[in-house]
């Protein structure tokens, strides 16, 4: 791609979307902050409006061979964002998906928020993250819902596929869900 750096990239409805290079953030369990990358420290909570999310098994960042869930979410600069948990993370997150879908409420119609606890075990102090959410606006919600139904394509195929470490021939990953086709997607039916 080449790109005339005095013209500002275009964004979909105001959206920053980069495809395939969502911004990076990062959940430092040990020192419990989030941060953009690896310097940009943001304190103990992050803000999310979560657009989609998946899980895996796979060898990263020198840490075992292990269940991570990647969250795409757009940040408080209404960019495309992506962020990894894992461990006693994944449960948490998997607990606020149950607790929406019994209120019968999508995870993609709140403002999510995650936050690091601390926690104590043998091998020292860490932090885990946990989730709480509010309602967002019914408008924002419909905006980011046409947004990720439009560009789901480009989400599902984003960082990951890029920096997976080579597993163990003798490991094979799980297959993965196929994203359905647009003309298949809509706001009623939007299955992440």
């Amino acid at each position: 791609m080449f790109a005339n750096a005095f013209n500002l990239p275009q964004t979909k409805n105001g959206i920053v979307h980069f495809p395939g290079c969502p911004r990076q953030y990062r959940a430092d369990c040990k020192a419990g902050i989030f941060k953009i990358g690896e310097t940009e420290m943001l304190g103990n909570s992050l803000q999310m409006e979560i657009l989609a999310y998946r899980t895996f098994n796979a060898e990263l960042f020198n840490y075992p061979y292990q269940q991570w869930v990647e969250v795409f979410f757009i940040d408080k600069d209404n960019t495309v964002s992506n962020i990894l948990f894992k461990t006693e993370s994944i449960g948490n997150f998997l607990e606020l998906i149950t607790s929406l879908t019994v209120a019968k409420m999508p995870l993609g119609s709140q403002i999510v928020t995650a936050k690091t606890s601390k926690r104590s075990s043998d091998n020292g102090n860490y932090y885990a993250v946990e989730f709480s959410y509010v309602d967002n606006q019914a408008d924002r919600a419909a905006e980011l819902c046409d947004f990720i139904t439009n560009n789901i394509n480009e989400i599902y195929a984003a960082r990951l596929a890029h920096t997976f470490d080579k597993p163990n021939p003798s490991q094979q990953l799980p297959a993965q869900t196929e994203p359905k086709p647009i003309n298949e997607v809509s706001p009623e039916n939007l299955e992440i």
